[in-house]
């Protein structure tokens, strides 16, 4: 098959490493960066969840998760940890997009889900939990092996673009995501 050739390409292989090193990295940052407003999101999440979240697994998750989000981010860059990482990265986006769907399928109404990088804050919705859900793809990708093509110059200048248009296109989906919620409250 051509696309399993294709997703086995060592650019493929290294644009799905540093995009989730890209999201899982600044999602640490924040988190680390604003350590009281992720509390405040683990305790929404905690009221909203009934109980499935209480006081003392927040306050651990309020200061693991951050952590676990850079240790994955930081050896996903490692290549020969690249599998194990990438099941942490993996293991984290499905363990947000659970909580997500359990949060809307309670039909909590919780203003922000801690899920953005901007001011504007953003209701857990089920297209974030798709958003994740598809963000899972490149973690399978780093999963199985990559050729042992060399790379070339050329490489390089496509995963500049390829990352780059990845991300505006994941902030772009954001935006969207965002917009509709708030479209839909009017």
């Amino acid at each position: 098959m051509v696309i399993a050739t294709y997703l086995h390409d060592p650019v493929v292989h290294l644009s799905s490493a540093l995009g989730l090193t890209l999201l899982l990295g600044a999602a640490a940052l924040h988190k680390l960066h604003d350590r009281q407003g992720f509390a405040r999101v683990l305790d929404n999440y905690g009221v909203a969840l009934g109980g499935m979240l209480p006081h003392g697994l927040r306050l651990v998750l309020a200061r693991l998760l951050p952590w676990l989000e850079m240790i994955a981010a930081v050896g996903l860059v490692l290549s020969f940890w690249m599998p194990w990482t990438a099941l942490l990265a993996g293991l984290l986006l499905a363990l947000y997009a659970l909580v997500l769907v359990a949060s809307v399928a309670r039909g909590a109404v919780i203003e922000d889900c801690g899920c953005h990088f901007g001011g504007k804050p953003q209701a857990p919705s089920m297209a974030l939990v798709w958003r994740n859900v598809l963000l899972l793809l490149p973690m399978v990708n780093l999963m199985g092996p990559m050729q042992g093509r060399p790379l070339v110059w050329f490489d390089a200048v496509t995963l500049g673009f390829l990352l780059c248009s990845v991300a505006v296109f994941y902030l772009l989906a954001n935006l969207l995501i965002s917009n509709r919620i708030s479209l839909r409250a009017l």
